[in-house]
């Protein structure tokens, strides 16, 4: 599988001041029909609050595909990397804000979970060259030298303007961890005879020697996530057996997750010649190149195919100039799934990293009653992402995979163990312990 996929990703192609205020933490935003960009207020959450900034990315420096998740204490910083359509640069800054198990602040002072200063300014920004469609591009890299977190935790990074947190730019999770909590953790088939064929169960123990943990049932928390999907966390897991400093909790119902289907892949890292996925590439009215992708297959009812992809994950490259973020165009992208009929109940959307894992409006489909098919027409970065067709129930904030693209056991997923520990001293949640495992490769 991944002989194949690095291929594709590696290109394998022909030509191809110091502020000193305190970081302060503000009230969540109530969702609600406001438009995506209307409201200012913080959200502990993977959002983008000014609508010329786009593609932001936070990963592990030396490693676009990777998770921002990085161990307490350790030297590999994350990168934070994001484009701004606005002719203008921009003073912006950026600080850390510490989190507890359910994502609302914990209630510590800035220096509490900070070394260094509570603020610090984000480099200025870099044009791009050689584009169709000029853009700014901002680039942070931390910790560093000015600020560095002292607990673990959940985090999320927010920028802003000028000083002013209050004029958001946008915020972005990511995870501190320590490795103290011991987690034996496997996917095997559910017992569940009738979901067997489709869903996949997490099997799980821990042990956490030497941590003090009162009351295992309140004060240690375990989150799991799927393919790095903040709007499917499953919680709340409780232990059925305990034993010393040890819990089991033998296939817990909150571990089983719907298989899902291996993601639908596209290349764009060359506009010269048509690749994976690709139809043909035109030209659109306002000069940026458009990449029309071939017609999508309906999956919901198809036997399980073993296709190589990167779990919905997105690779910023053009094969042109070599490991160079700013050289990357943005280009339109249409794509289009034929259907029967149009699904009631709910709105269709592309989802996958391109759109943050979320249900984004510019990433919303149209049935086209004619074509009998949903289509869409949106820009994205240059580069390899891998895609999927979610449904969105009306009045839902969870999309739902399976419906438009089946779901099997035997699909490739990664998941990932969060331990949070309460520490009653501090009054926070710390991540004490995190497992990656692949529903394969364990």
């Amino acid at each position: 599988m991944w002989t194949t996929i690095n291929g594709l990703l590696q290109g394998q192609a022909p030509l191809l001041l110091l502020t000193l205020g305190a970081c302060t933490a503000t009230q969540p935003a109530i969702s609600g029909n406001e438009e995506y960009y209307s409201q200012q207020e913080i959200r502990y959450a993977d959002h983008v609050y000014t609508p010329t900034v786009h593609t932001v990315q936070l990963f592990k420096k030396g490693f676009e595909l990777s998770p921002p998740i990085i161990e307490l204490g350790g030297t590999d910083p994350l990168v934070l990397r994001f484009d701004d359509f606005s002719p203008d640069n921009e003073n912006l800054s950026y600080c850390l804000v510490h989190c507890n198990a359910d994502w609302q602040p914990s209630d510590l002072a800035t220096s509490q979970y900070i070394s260094g200063m509570p603020t610090d300014f984000i480099p200025a920004a870099r044009q791009s060259f050689n584009t169709l469609k000029p853009y700014l591009e901002y680039e942070v890299e931390f910790p560093n030298d000015m600020m560095r977190p002292t607990l673990s935790g959940n985090y999320i990074v927010k920028v802003f303007r000028n000083n002013d947190q209050d004029d958001l730019v946008l915020t972005r999770r990511f995870l501190v961890f320590e490795n103290r909590v011991q987690i034996d953790a496997s996917i095997v088939p559910t017992r569940d005879i009738e979901h067997r064929e489709t869903d996949q169960q997490l099997d799980l123990s821990l042990r956490y020697p030497g941590i003090n943990v009162p009351d295992p049932f309140s004060d240690l928390q375990v989150a799991v996530l799927q393919n790095m999907r903040w709007d499917d966390i499953h919680t709340g897991f409780r232990p059925k057996f305990i034993r010393d400093s040890e819990l089991i909790y033998d296939q817990p119902k909150e571990g089983v997750f719907p298989g899902g289907n291996e993601w639908r892949g596209a290349d764009l890292k060359n506009t010269r010649y048509s690749t994976l996925r690709v139809g043909q590439w035109t030209r659109a009215e306002d000069g940026l190149d458009e990449a029309v992708l071939l017609p999508d297959e309906k999956r919901e009812f198809k036997v399980y195919l073993d296709l190589p992809d990167i779990n919905g994950k997105y690779l910023v490259k053009n094969d042109l100039v070599k490991d160079d973020p700013l050289s990357a165009d943005y280009v339109y992208v249409d794509f289009t799934l034929p259907r029967t009929a149009e699904e009631p109940g709910g709105d269709v959307y592309v989802y996958g990293a391109i759109s943050d894992f979320q249900c984004k409006k510019e990433f919303r489909c149209t049935w086209d009653p004619v074509k009998k098919a949903y289509t869409l027409r949106t820009l994205v970065k240059q580069g390899y992402f891998d895609y999927a067709y979610a449904f969105l129930p009306a009045g839902s904030t969870k999309p739902d995979l399976a419906l438009l693209e089946g779901s099997h056991f035997q699909t490739e997923n990664d998941y990932v163990v969060l331990v949070y520990v309460h520490d009653y001293p501090l009054g926070c949640d710390k991540l004490m312990g995190l497992r990656f495992l692949n529903s394969r490769k364990g």
